[in-house]
């Protein structure tokens, strides 16, 4: 018979722990802060921020204005997976909820994906719909990395109309996500996952500092025989790449790094191999003309355009 939430509260034992890492966003997590508790309802929560020796007051601000959220400050930036194993290790809660600082919780945020989990036993991790800010579809799922999909998208190939029902019918990414569906990546920026998971396969990976985490964490989980799910019954606003803007000369490569870690840790030597020259043949000139056009901003040079 399923507990009611009287009984759990009893226990003392909470539905979820929501993790949430930080750095230099603290109006972004005020707003995702009060959003959690204004909109979950039925569920018994507790709240850890994990705050990567942010320099905007967040650890003060935390302790002053939630008392109710537990606050850890680290003293150097050790990046998103290590942020959240830190965080992992002072959880109670049944599940954990990976929650990005720039996210607006909705109703059916947490309700959606507990009762997923409540519901499907096989199930070691569960997203939900991502939402822009001005309401439409934000991509939060997918397959895992092929040297074919990857070459179209560092390519900008995908952006071809004539390719688009192909890539909405291969690829989940695409779709509509307007179905429970079983999948091999969910978003790391609101992903909830079991605790015995965590205790099986381990959290992320400690050597990847941003990007590429959740990739490597949900392969570990399917590799140990756990499913991965998607649910558009849970929904939430993301609003994307805030703490990434504050390294934007850094992001790009970040983002490389990070794949090429998944590929190293998890393919074969010959995918990894081909996919530094794909990344070197396309990839490397368009992160050197962003990185040129990046210092002439900050030199105060606009490039002429010719009408």
């Amino acid at each position: 018979m399923k507990e009611s939430i009287t009984q759990r509260l009893k226990s003392k034992i909470p539905d979820v722990s929501v993790i949430i890492v930080n750095w230099n966003t603290r109006d972004l997590l005020q707003q995702a802060l009060e959003s959690l508790y204004q909109e979950t309802h039925d569920i018994t929560f507790e709240t850890i921020v994990i705050d990567n020796a942010s320099s905007d007051g967040t650890t003060d601000y935390i302790q002053k204005e939630w008392q109710q959220v537990k606050i850890i400050a680290l003293h150097e930036n050790l990046g998103f997976g290590v942020a959240n194993n830190i965080g992992f290790k002072e959880s109670s809660g049944r599940y954990i909820l990976v929650l990005n600082s720039d996210t607006i919780v909705l109703p059916s945020t947490l309700s959606g994906m507990v009762g997923f989990l409540d519901t499907h036993p096989k199930a070691g991790c569960v997203g939900c719909r991502h939402l822009n800010p001005d309401g439409t579809l934000q991509g939060s799922m997918d397959s895992f990395p092929s040297l074919f999909k990857d070459f179209l998208c560092f390519s900008d190939m995908y952006r071809i109309p004539v390719l688009q029902p192909f890539l909405q019918k291969k690829y989940p990414y695409w779709s509509n996500h307007d179905k429970i569906c079983k999948v091999d990546w969910v978003n790391g920026s609101c992903m909830m996952v079991r605790c015995e998971v965590i205790e099986e396969v381990g959290g992320f990976d400690d050597g990847c500092f941003m990007y590429a985490e959740e990739l490597d964490w949900c392969y570990r989980m399917k590799n140990a025989g756990w499913e991965v799910f998607f649910t558009p019954e849970s929904e939430i606003i993301h609003i994307g790449g805030q703490s990434s803007k504050k390294i934007a000369d850094k992001r790009i490569t970040l983002l490389y790094k990070g794949h090429y870690r998944f590929y190293r840790r998890n393919y074969s030597m010959w995918k990894y191999l081909v996919l530094r020259i794909i990344v070197a043949v396309i990839a490397n000139p368009r992160l050197f003309i962003l990185s040129f056009f990046y210092l002439l901003s900050l030199l105060g040079v606009k490039p002429r355009i010719k009408q």
